[in-house]
């Protein structure tokens, strides 16, 4: 069995009566569509972090009012074999009196909770408690690793926030000068969708004051990277300096 890292997770309702697949929460749950995005900035810290969840990848958590609250079960219908179903008992009528922060930390400590229950070990299980703590706090500014390039003289990390503060996905540049013991951060580019940073970023280059990123190449990469000047440069002068590099 091939072991696999988190890639995804997504939040899904079951409508009482019915025998169809779950759809997205929504309608039963009444929720706020920025909700869904916190499943998806908890797999990809996971999985900057190597979470594994075995021989599947996507995680699909079900609220259904037919399981006693909190109670979870794995469902037997396994439509592909990267992704399972796990239905979470949660009254409805409880959840839609809650305000939307509420609701918010409620989703982030039912995906906690069952994140917990699949883990393979202890080790996993506490990098779970990590990544619920990390994004109780930052919320949805928090970064996400995606390449980083180092030598003795620098060290350049990109990273990305999945829709910070309701705004658009942003891609961040960190240097570190560590000669001069210098950092500098910034944003440097508004992204159309998270997932453009995968295709926008394959590769760091540094030469006469400027970090060059280049993209991938493929047909997919060129579907996402169609709408942006590749390949990025910045200066690194421009870059503000935020502190020492310690």
């Amino acid at each position: 069995m091939k072991e696999k890292k988190i890639l995804d997770i997504r939040l899904f309702e079951e409508i009482e009566g019915s025998k169809s697949l779950p759809h997205y929460a929504g309608k039963s749950y009444q929720i706020e569509n920025e909700v869904h995005s916190i499943g998806t900035r908890f797999a990809r810290k996971l999985r900057e972090q190597g979470f594994i969840t075995r021989e599947f990848d996507h995680v699909y958590i079900v609220l259904t009012p037919l399981l006693e609250e909190q109670v979870i079960m794995e469902s037997e219908r396994r439509p592909e074999k990267w992704m399972r179903y796990f239905y979470v008992g949660v009254s409805a009528s409880s959840f839609n009196c809650k305000t939307n922060l509420e609701k918010e930390e409620y989703i982030l400590q039912l995906i906690s909770t069952v994140l917990k229950k699949i883990s393979i070990n202890e080790a996993q299980m506490r990098l779970v408690s990590d990544i619920y703590y990390l994004l109780l706090t930052s919320g949805s500014e928090i970064e996400i690793t995606h390449l980083s390039k180092g030598t003795s003289k620098y060290k350049v990390t990109i990273t990305y926030q999945i829709r910070p503060l309701h705004k658009q996905s942003t891609a961040i540049i960190e240097y570190h000068d560590l000669m001069n013991n210098v950092r500098r951060k910034s944003v440097f580019l508004e992204l159309h969708m998270y997932e453009d940073i995968y295709f926008l970023a394959s590769s760091i280059t540094l030469k006469d004051g400027l970090v060059c990123i280049k993209p991938r190449t493929s047909q997919t990469a060129n579907y996402h990277i169609k709408s942006y000047e590749t390949p990025i440069f910045i200066p690194i002068n421009d870059i503000p300096i935020i502190g020492p590099s310690f």
